[in-house]
């Protein structure tokens, strides 16, 4: 089970990322539209054309999953409903 401390860690890492994609999203979606993209301490450190590659990558850089942002970023003008 995961501590208190953990849980509000893991919300801030999410609540972090979340910010950094919505205060970038234009320039995020003319670099990387159609894209998954991965956010670690507020910048790119990831991007793939599957959630599989951009695993791949961060496996292979030694990145810890737990404390990266992976996020699909539309290209212009597309929707995407969840």
């Amino acid at each position: 089970y995961m501590t208190e401390q953990e849980i509000l860690k893991e919300f801030e890492i999410l609540e972090m990322g979340s910010q950094f994609i919505s205060n970038n999203f234009k320039g995020l979606q003319k670099k990387f539209g159609g894209r998954f993209i991965a956010i670690g301490n507020k910048e790119v450190v990831a991007n793939a054309d599957t959630f599989d590659d951009i695993k791949k990558i961060l496996d292979a850089q030694k990145f810890d999953f737990s404390k990266t942002i992976v996020q699909f970023i539309p290209r212009e003008g597309e929707i995407i409903l969840y």
